[in-house]
């Protein structure tokens, strides 16, 4: 609850996002955060935790309508990738802002938070490779490669541009429509 109101607050405000904002966008009173966290560098722990748990971004992709065209779930693909990774690097860049955030020791973690520590990056970037899959397969036979490999190739994309935060920027700026074609429909005339 708690993590789920900052991380909106972090995108939009910030490092300069207070204690007392979350506490009311959550619905509770800000002593009742210090229950939960010691500080505010551990709620933007809890938050940097969360955003880049790959199973959110998974779930969203699972809910993507399978029986609309392959261009509509490529670009809703695409869109959801590209949302998570500026989600993901506004709160980074707020963490990073504010200072060291430090890590929540595993007695003040909830059961899932505890849970979720030993996925690896792989095992994160196979259940979003698996889940892409999974919405390019009835299409198989359409696509000149088997829906695995253009998957990788999908996500090889996609997640570069999120690395190098361009999807905006100036010359380098990429519309998902833009790269849908190119996906499809390769370069050539």
């Amino acid at each position: 609850m708690v993590v789920a109101a900052a991380i909106p607050l972090l995108v939009e405000l910030g490092p300069s996002v207070t204690t007392a904002q979350i506490a009311r966008a959550a619905g509770i009173s800000e002593p009742t955060i210090f229950r939960a966290f010691t500080d505010k560098n551990e709620v933007l722990a809890a938050c940097m935790a969360e955003v880049t748990d790959g199973r959110h971004v998974a779930d969203e992709l699972a809910a993507i309508e399978r029986d609309v065209s392959l261009h509509d779930r490529l670009t809703a693909v695409i869109e959801v990738i590209r949302a998570q990774s500026q989600r993901t690097a506004a709160v980074i860049n707020a963490v990073s802002l504010a200072g060291q955030a430090r890590l929540r020791q595993r007695e003040s973690m909830s059961d899932e938070e505890r849970n979720r520590l030993p996925e690896s990056r792989t095992e994160s970037y196979t259940r979003l490779r698996d889940t892409v899959v999974g919405i390019l397969e009835s299409d198989d036979t359409a696509l000149r490669t088997s829906a695995e490999e253009a998957a990788t190739l999908i996500l090889a994309i996609v997640l570069s541009l999120g690395r190098g935060g361009g999807w905006d920027t100036g010359a380098a700026s990429v519309t998902t429509a833009g790269l849908v074609e190119m996906i499809l429909h390769g370069i050539t005339a």
